[in-house]
């Protein structure tokens, strides 16, 4: 794809902690995109490493640094990068993720056409993304909700929402907040997506290290997410013993097939 220039703005986030080996190939992932329409809010999150000084030295122009004096979380730290935000969509990576350099190329072609979304999402890879074709024909599907529930088909750096207040995480959550985002979100307004991997991921989701390498916290923020559709709507209460039974069921799976 040629670059494009328009109206749409996006507020790329990018929350960081001791993400000094990683972070620079996520914000070059962003600075080398064929669609040039957008902003970097890099959100440090008290990094005890050599992030901060590295990022103020190599990108002191091309990112807005908002630097953190407490680790509080990747909740906060991404609402806070929201809070910043001056696009009409925010779509959110990693720091030790990287995007396919015309993502957000595509996600213009999809967005101006369909206004009405408010939360997109793709597929992520462990392939290298880089020289990867994207097929000339794209077809934009819909997710019902009910299918959003048995699990998190939505990796955050493959999440792009609107601009919106009400969009935000949980602070007090610290594990699935996306989800429990992602659920709240979907109950509103409709889900869309494409089935083409546009971001490619250097560490699984459950490997040491990363924060949901706790497989039981993880299940259980899960949990929590569940409970919270109650508030959503009252009749979720019938639907929750199934949903926190197959949690548990999925936790036991993973136990005895790591």
């Amino acid at each position: 794809m040629s670059t494009v220039k328009s109206s749409i703005k996006f507020s790329v986030i990018i929350p960081t902690f001791n993400a000094e080996q990683t972070i620079s190939r996520a914000i070059e992932s962003v600075l080398t995109q064929s669609y040039k329409n957008y902003e970097i809010i890099v959100v440090d999150d008290a990094s005890k490493d050599k992030t901060v000084e590295l990022l103020e030295n190599k990108y002191p122009s091309q990112i807005h640094l908002i630097k953190k004096v407490m680790n509080s979380g990747s909740s906060i730290t991404r609402n806070l990068g929201m809070d910043n935000a001056s696009g009409e969509y925010i779509a959110f990576l990693d720091a030790d993720d990287v995007w396919h350099k015309d993502k957000l190329a595509l996600l213009y072609t999809i967005l101006s056409a369909n206004p009405v979304i408010n939360l997109f999402y793709h597929p992520y890879t462990q392939d290298n993304i880089i020289d990867k074709l994207l097929p000339e024909s794209i077809t934009v599907y819909k997710l019902p909700f009910i299918k959003l529930l048995p699990a998190n088909l939505i990796a955050t750096s493959c999440a792009v929402i609107k601009n919106n207040p009400e969009f935000r995480f949980d602070p007090v959550m610290r594990y699935t907040e996306d989800y429990d985002l992602w659920l709240r979100i979907g109950y509103k307004y409709k889900l869309y997506f494409v089935s083409i991997p546009l971001t490619q991921i250097f560490r699984p989701f459950t490997s040491e290290g990363g924060i949901s390498s706790n497989r039981w916290k993880m299940r259980k923020g899960e949990m929590r997410a569940y409970r919270k559709l109650v508030k959503l709507n009252p009749l979720f209460l019938f639907l929750l013993p199934v949903l926190w039974l197959t949690s548990l069921g999925k936790h036991l799976v993973k136990l005895i097939k790591p």
